[in-house]
């Protein structure tokens, strides 16, 4: 399933679904994917400042929430806000993916495959980078997993993760193969666990 069409039978949503391993990582890839496309729009003006102008009720199966007008709310708002919400759903991948591949495979130091492992580790490392400030993720990197991690993934694409010196720095796209990477890592990760 590739990540700009997810199937929507397969993914769980408000508590409905199956919750296999596979189906919280396609889930994720989802949310992903939609915060992908919300930007675009966002970013080719279809969808503008005038969202602001409305109110909004959020439906709880309660009374409701509702959101007044923010007619103060500006472009650069709206781009502030969904990136920020591209920020939340790749943390949210993280998370998964993370999460996902210790309850399959158990616990990161005793994994025995080799490129597993260095896939483990980059998923980790990206987790707890966005675990410690999700607004501004930085990677905290524990001296042991500093190293240099060479990953193969099912497809024939590779990366070698770099470790060695980015504990401290603010993450940035490219240390982690770029986006393109990133989401055919998750897609391999959906594999694995399947």
């Amino acid at each position: 399933m590739p990540l700009n069409a997810p199937n929507d039978g397969y993914i769980m949503s408000g508590g409905h679904g199956t919750e296999s391993p596979a189906n919280k990582i396609a889930t994720a890839q989802a949310i992903l994917s939609l915060a992908f496309r919300l930007n675009s729009e966002v970013l080719a003006g279809r969808i503008n400042s005038e969202i602001f102008r409305r109110d909004v009720t959020v439906i709880t199966g309660g009374k409701g929430i509702q959101l007044p007008a923010f007619s103060e709310g500006t472009k650069e708002e709206l781009e502030r806000g969904i990136f920020n919400l591209v920020l939340i759903a790749l943390s949210a991948t993280a998370l998964t993916a993370d999460e996902t591949l210790d309850q399959v495979f158990g616990d990161l130091s005793k994994e025995s495959d080799a490129n597993r492992k260095n896939i483990r580790v980059l998923v980790n490392q990206l987790r707890n980078a966005f675990a410690h400030n999700p607004w501004r993720p930085k990677w905290v990197v524990k001296p042991k997993w500093r190293n240099i991690y060479p990953i193969a993934l099912q497809d024939g694409t590779t990366f070698t993760f770099d470790a060695t010196q980015l504990d401290g720095e603010n993450i940035k796209p490219e240390q982690i193969g770029g986006l393109e990477f990133w989401v055919k890592l998750l897609r391999h990760c959906e594999l694995l666990v399947s």
